[in-house]
């Protein structure tokens, strides 16, 4: 890395930079330059062969920080920076959980639903069983689900105290087949 880019950095930046090879969290204010000491850090650090590029992990809020970061760094660094751990905590989750779904528990072409997508995969089930949208209301059933999934609560660990619970189990478990 070139002196110029250290060179440009204030103090505070350039401590951040320079710290030791260990997990660093970085906290600043919009514009205050976070972006430029990550992927500044993450090339120092490369350069400085304290770590590779399988070794980055840095976790942002939003897509677009994350595509900057790795547009930044590619121009920085002479590698693939697609192999780096750089993205929203949802995406590196779901890179890891693609990676590994067999030690999961997962099938191969599990999906990610959002509030939404949930809600409407429910809307489907309430219909396929005939049963009333009215009486079972679709959001408040995705809260039983995710309410029971929090739990660590599979339909067939359910505690069934009413009938109504019971069709809410029903739901649930054709929920998660479909």
């Amino acid at each position: 890395m070139s002196d110029a880019l250290l060179h440009n950095l204030n103090p505070e930046q350039l401590a951040a930079v320079t710290l030791p090879a260990q997990p660093s969290l970085i906290l600043a204010g919009a514009g205050s330059g976070k972006t430029r000491v990550l992927t500044t850090r993450i090339a120092w650090l490369m350069q400085t062969s304290q770590v590779s590029p399988g070794g980055v992990m840095a976790v942002t809020f939003t897509n677009k920080a994350a595509k900057e970061m790795l547009t930044r760094l590619s121009a920085m660094l002479p590698v693939n920076v697609r192999g780096m751990w750089i993205g929203t905590f949802h995406g590196l989750c779901n890179r890891f959980l693609r990676a590994h779904w067999k030690a999961a528990g997962l099938p191969q072409s599990f999906q990610i639903l959002d509030a939404s997508d949930t809600v409407s995969a429910i809307k489907r089930v309430i219909k396929a069983m005939n049963l009333d949208e009215e009486r079972f209301v679709p959001k408040q059933v995705s809260w039983f689900i995710a309410g029971s999934k929090e739990d660590g609560l599979r339909p067939g660990d359910v505690d069934i105290r009413d009938a109504h619970t019971q069709k809410l189990v029903d739901i649930y478990r054709a929920y998660e087949d479909q």
